[in-house]
């Protein structure tokens, strides 16, 4: 059985499934998630159309074994933060038990009106989470050349605001949709470890070339 340690800081191209089912179970600490919705019917992404295509049934008999596997592999009464669209809300007490709701709200400096994410936050067990006594406002720079190559981007200031509220210095945090790496890379900046895959390759090239920039720019004397 292989041990949590050669997983991370390891950026896995594959499906989630595939790869959670070789972990070992009570082994993380944290799982933070952003599966793809399946809410609209068009919504495309490098490898093809969101399986789902907008029909619920069909987004949650993918979605469940692998969230499943999450609850699986984290230790007990470690937290589990997982997107959903809100389209959905009335099946989410079906899929998912006990639970709270989490709604930060992003606000991009300079320009465009303010949006919304709802999250599902709950233990291993499914226990509600309570939102954090702090601000739920995100605010956010600009996402440059990076919105072109997700039809849905979390920003790292998103990412960091439910690591520093769900997990502690040194935790084990996984993310088995990292899209385009702001999980890692929020991760990395905060000092936890972290897990990440994706089923874009793509994906996965463009999350750990962020990470190299930020290492580097990191690495840089006082002055560069």
């Amino acid at each position: 059985m292989a041990t949590i340690d050669c997983y991370l800081g390891k950026v896995f191209h594959g499906d989630a499934l595939k790869l959670l089912r070789t972990m070992p179970g009570e082994s993380v600490d944290t799982v933070i998630a952003d599966p793809m919705y399946g809410t609209s019917k068009n919504c495309r992404f490098d490898w093809g159309l969101d399986p789902a295509l907008g029909d619920p049934a069909r987004h949650w008999q993918y979605h469940e074994p692998i969230y499943q596997e999450c609850r699986r592999v984290l230790k007990p009464g470690r937290p589990l933060a997982w997107a959903q669209g809100a389209k959905y809300c009335q099946h989410f007490h079906r899929w998912f038990g006990g639970h709270r709701l989490w709604s930060l709200t992003r606000f991009r400096l300079k320009g465009k009106k303010a949006t919304g994410h709802t999250w599902i936050v709950q233990t291993r067990e499914q226990r509600p989470i309570e939102f954090p006594h702090r601000d739920s406002l995100v605010i956010y720079g600009s996402l440059g050349p990076l919105r072109k190559f997700h039809p849905c981007i979390k920003t790292v200031e998103e990412m960091s605001f439910l690591i520093e509220s769900l997990t502690r210095p040194g935790e084990i945090i996984l993310d088995c949709f990292c899209g385009l790496g702001a999980t890692l890379v929020a991760a990395h900046t905060l000092g936890r470890l972290w897990i990440c895959c994706d089923l874009s390759r793509d994906y996965c090239r463009i999350a750990m070339r962020r990470l190299k920039q930020v290492t580097e720019t990191a690495s840089l004397p006082e002055g560069h």
